[in-house]
């Protein structure tokens, strides 16, 4: 193993742990008809991840977080709660990763950030198609469709803007200071 993939698996290892307490901490609500949907800064360390290391390593993070949110029991959604995350960090990872994996610049960090938010609202649309009859038997297509857009959509979509916010300057201040330069 050279030195490279070392350093990129304990970085990574590193803001994956980071990822996980910050998920488990720093929760609040962005919508106050919608407080039962919390956000969290754990999606920052991830970001970071994808940015720096690549799209396999952003996802890694996002599920060795989600993970182990679930062991520690935390979370409110239980098992669905936890892979609708995962599903919606992963995606947003992903792209970020993509995006940004062969030039790292401000550019592709902003375009993989807003492209990796549309991407995270698009997917999150079918996965809470799935999800909510599985929580909520109850309800019927018309109430399932009601609050997907109207409460779960405006929800991704400020988690994502303040995700891309936060990410590009931790980033930006992150380059400065060379931290997870590969020389």
């Amino acid at each position: 193993m050279s030195w490279k993939n070392l350093r990129s698996i304990i970085f990574a290892g590193i803001l994956a742990a980071l990822s996980f307490v910050l998920m488990r901490f720093t929760e609040f609500p962005l919508l106050p008809q919608a407080s039962f949907l919390k956000t969290d800064l754990g999606d920052i360390p991830l970001l970071v991840g994808a940015y720096f290391f690549g799209p396999l390593i952003g996802v890694a993070i996002a599920f060795v977080k989600d993970l182990l949110f679930f062991i520690s029991g935390a979370g409110s959604g239980g098992p669905i709660g936890v892979l609708l995350n995962f599903i919606a960090t992963g995606t947003f990872a992903l792209v970020v990763g993509l995006v940004s994996f062969k030039k790292k610049n401000d550019l592709t960090l902003a375009l993989g950030l807003i492209l990796g938010t549309i991407a995270l609202v698009l997917v999150m649309i079918p996965a809470n198609l799935w999800a909510i009859p599985k929580l909520l038997p109850s309800w019927t297509k018309e109430q399932t469709l009601t609050y997907i857009f109207t409460i779960n959509v405006p929800f991704n979509i400020l988690k994502g803007l303040l995700d891309t916010v936060v990410t590009f300057l931790v980033v930006k201040a992150l380059k400065g200071r060379r931290i997870f330069s590969q020389n």
